[in-house]
């Protein structure tokens, strides 16, 4: 099934999308672009989930339709933090023991050589923010001795991760020596799991409450939540695998929990990191509060100060790539990308091929991605149901598609 959701999309992006899904290696997408100061998308386009369609959507929800956005849920945590910080509860230097009493007694460091040192620093709200606390997830095959431990300790998968209560996973954390001394090196992590339970202990509401109150109700983003209520369980998209030889099916083996997360009772853990479900049309409206410089219909949620703090500057020590923070031996991938306060940033266009510098953004486990182009005053939105990410050139593809479009 394709849906053209507004007259005006470019032919180049529908004829990425609908070769994807003609390949058999999408089910179905939806993609969308808006611009700065803009009440309207420029386009919005939908294609495929005819399965979903017949079978359990009755009909085109477009934008309406609930989808797991899982990372994409880190920049709107990461958010929430700055405007908490607005508000004067916290610092971005303040150590995170100040709020976590679990973590008062010295971090340990593993060196290269598996020797245990003292952290030569504390770990800090920033590095929470920029996933240079030392932490990382139990299912990387970086530091392998330090795995092990998340492992051992129920933290290796994303249905173990899911498993446990923001405060256990912190508990669990402070137990196990991190791969580097906080603030050296980038390592993609349960910072942001961490991050939303100090959020929590700092102001002694859930992290639900908060978002409600000071970013997802601000911006009308009533449909982006944890838990999804029995009635609205039709208007979730289904998972899709993505196997080896690049096709997708339904086998599900091993993601079960992962699946039902959320649906129709609360989780475990409202996972700052990876927990919330949310809407095209939701998901907008938070990147039209970005595109807009933390304005959102004339009401500004956020200082200007604030929000070019959090989005303008590359937070990776020594003006590192991606690439080259993080270890061990680099990710050549991320090469002309940085990280500010709530994603990856080009900081070089002339090496990376996924944007304008200035440009930010991330994505989430089921494929999903979200990028702001703040130098041509865009933003696109891709949604879709298939797991893990990465395994598709998709995001980079769609990226380019857009911003020839929009030239």
């Amino acid at each position: 099934m394709t849906t053209s959701m507004t007259s005006t999309v470019p032919l180049n992006v529908k004829c990425l999308l609908d070769a994807y899904v003609g390949g058999g290696q999408l089910p179905g997408a939806f993609v969308a672009c808006i611009k700065k100061d803009s009440d309207k998308p420029l386009y919005m386009y939908q294609t495929g989930w005819k399965e979903v369609q017949d079978e359990k959507l009755h009909g085109n929800l477009g934008e309406r339709a609930l989808y797991r956005i899982y990372s994409m849920t880190k920049p709107i945590v990461s958010v929430l933090t700055m405007i908490i910080r607005d508000e004067g509860t916290l610092e971005l230097d303040d150590p995170i023991s100040k709020y976590l009493p679990m973590f008062k007694k010295h971090p340990k460091v593993m060196e290269a050589d598996g020797k245990l040192s003292e952290a030569q620093r504390p770990i800090t709200i920033r590095h929470l923010l920029t996933h240079t606390s030392g932490f990382t997830y139990g299912f990387f095959p970086s530091f392998p001795k330090i795995v092990g431990m998340y492992q051992d300790r129920k933290m290796a998968s994303l249905d173990e991760i899911f498993g446990n209560t923001a405060k256990e996973i912190c508990e669990k954390l402070s137990q196990i020596p991190l791969c580097f001394h906080p603030g050296d090196h980038f390592q993609y992590s349960l910072s942001t799991d961490v991050l939303g339970y100090l959020l929590e202990v700092a102001t002694g509401k859930t992290l639900s409450q908060l978002l409600q109150e000071k970013l997802l109700g601000p911006l009308e983003m009533s449909d982006t939540t944890f838990k999804i209520p029995e009635e609205d369980l039709k208007r979730v998209h289904p998972l899709y695998f993505l196997e080896p030889g690049f096709t997708i099916t339904r086998n599900m083996k091993g993601y079960e929990d992962t699946e039902a997360r959320g649906l129709g009772k609360p989780p475990v853990l409202e996972s700052g990191g990876g927990g919330l479900f949310s809407t095209g049309e939701d998901y907008l409206k938070f990147m039209q509060f970005l595109l807009n410089e933390g304005e959102y219909k004339g009401r500004r949620l956020m200082k200007k100060k604030t929000f070019k703090e959090m989005t303008e500057t590359n937070q990776l020590k020594g003006n590192k790539t991606l690439a080259e923070s993080i270890l061990p031996g680099g990710y050549p991938a991320l090469s002309g990308k940085g990280w500010n306060l709530i994603g990856s940033i080009v900081t070089d266009d002339s090496i990376s091929h996924h944007g304008a510098i200035g440009e930010y953004g991330w994505g989430g486990y089921a494929s999903t991605y979200f990028q702001v182009d703040p130098s041509n005053g865009i933003a696109f939105l891709l949604l879709t149901q298939v797991v893990p990410s990465g395994g598709l050139y998709l995001r980079p593809q769609l990226s380019y598609a857009v911003h020839n479009a929009s030239s």
